[in-house]
């Protein structure tokens, strides 16, 4: 199975500070990973609402772990969650100081760890560290 990391994160709520930060994290995690989804690419798809869906589900079905950027709610963000817990796929949570996140992911069993950051410097060398360790135990089942 070839790797995939799948960072997640609100596409219609995004602004230019989010985009930044996707496009720090997928700098970070092609040095780990082979394959990289992000919000980025969701924006730039130009399918439809029905096509859009089907894609965001398939990406998940090869996907080794899952980057969440919750500092700002997303519906459509909290039904790839879902579905990746229910492909029991583990998940990193990061957040901006000062977010919320939802009590249910918390609660899911399935969130590796939650990082909170004023910048994604402040947490790069902890998410490093955590996806390498994912992808080892990944690796060695």
């Amino acid at each position: 199975m070839e790797k995939s990391i799948l960072i997640t994160g609100t596409v219609l709520s995004a602004n230019t500070d989010s985009t930044e930060i996707y496009e720090k994290l997928v700098k970070i995690c092609k040095d780990i990973y082979d394959n990289v989804s992000s919000p980025l690419d969701t924006m730039n798809f130009k399918g439809n609402d029905f096509e859009r869906y089907n894609r965001a589900m398939e990406l998940l079905q090869n996907t080794s772990i899952i980057i969440a950027e919750m500092s700002i709610p997303s519906t459509g963000q909290g039904m790839e969650l879902q579905e990746a817990i229910r492909l029991n796929i583990p998940i990193i949570v990061i957040a901006k100081n000062g977010s919320k996140v939802s009590g249910l992911v918390k609660g899911s069993g399935k969130v590796k760890s939650i990082l909170y950051y004023d910048s994604i410097e402040d947490i790069k060398e902890e998410l490093i560290k955590q996806i390498k360790e994912e992808n080892n135990e990944r690796t060695n089942c």
